[in-house]
Order: structure tokens, then sequence, then C-alpha cells
């Protein structure tokens, strides 16, 4: 379970730049952006 958290954070944040850079989705970026953020902070918080 672990490992999924991280995987699904770097998917957000890739999926996030792609985004960001070649298309312009308005807010779903930033939303994918805030849970890749959040994913990982779990992430680390989870690991202490």
């Amino acid at each position: 379970m672990p490992k999924m958290l991280i995987i699904a954070a770097i998917i957000m944040l890739f999926l996030w730049a792609i985004g960001f850079f070649l298309f312009n989705v308005g807010i779903i970026i930033h939303l994918l952006l805030l849970i890749a953020v959040v994913l990982f902070i779990t992430r680390v918080i989870r690991d202490k």
C-alpha cells in the first residue's frame, strides 16, 4: 500500500506537468497537483 501512494503521487505530478505545459484544461490540472501533494505528504507522515 505505501508504494501505491508514491506511484500515485508520481503519476499525478506527471499528468499535471503534461497538462500544464501542453493543454489548457483549467482547474483540473491544479486539482491533480493538489492530490499529488496530499498523497506525498501522507506518505511522508506514515513513514515516520
